[in-house]
């Protein structure tokens, strides 16, 4: 039934307002053609994105494995193993600069390089989710990078000149013995709760478990939905 729930979340949730990747869907700048998905992971939030308009992405994880999965989804048009903290592209050759659930598993100091770094790269937007609150975790996957080493408060990302928007129940969200204190048998009730908060939480990040992070860079960009 866990695993079942599990599956069923990660196929509705981006559907549903004021959710992480929904936010993100929405925000997407409308003119950006080319998205670099930084620590793109497994590959699940590109494929949704890339399912619903024509963008071209480029994937960089370290993560071999992961990168195996994005290429058997196919959810990128071409993929690169590197640490992110060393991207190998030129400034500004990227409409957009996505960087999901990445930021936490840094220290601060090298996540400030990277948010500059990605700023450098991008052209009209840099995107960011990442947790909020107590949200210790550790490695799992057997990727020694999902190790949580710093959560960022909305305060730091407002100084950066992020705009953000949280959803979720700060403290309660994340997986089942790597994240959450909650049991698996619970989870279906802590998902709920963690999506039934999103109106609440959207312009209060403070209350929220994780936040949508937004920098735009130059003038006169334009968004989907929203």
């Amino acid at each position: 039934m866990g695993l079942s729930w599990e599956r069923v979340g990660q196929t509705v949730r981006p559907f549903v307002p004021f959710t992480a990747l929904n936010t993100v869907w929405r925000h997407l700048d409308g003119d950006a053609l080319t998205v670099l998905d930084v620590g793109c992971g497994r590959g699940r939030p590109m494929a949704f994105l890339r399912a619903r308009r024509r963008i071209s992405a480029v994937g960089a994880d370290v993560f071999e494995p992961y990168l195996r999965e994005c290429q058997r989804r196919q959810s990128h048009d071409a993929l690169i193993r590197c640490d992110v903290r060393f991207l190998p592209f030129r400034p500004k050759s990227f409409d957009a600069v996505l960087c999901l659930e990445v930021l936490e598993h840094m220290g601060e100091e090298e996540g400030r390089a990277l948010m500059r770094a990605m700023e450098e790269l991008a052209r009209r937007q840099v995107i960011i989710t990442t947790p909020l609150g107590r949200h210790d975790q550790h490695e799992f996957d057997e990727n020694p990078w999902q190790e949580h080493r710093h959560i960022w408060e909305p305060r730091e990302l407002r100084a950066l000149g992020y705009r953000i928007y949280g959803h979720g129940v700060r403290n309660l969200g994340g997986l089942s013995g790597v994240q959450s204190p909650l049991p698996r048998p619970l989870r279906p009730l802590m998902d709920f709760l963690w999506v039934a908060a999103g109106p609440f939480v959207h312009f209060r990040p403070e209350w929220a478990g994780n936040a949508v992070c937004i920098r735009r860079l130059g003038k006169g960009l334009s968004t989907d939905g929203s």
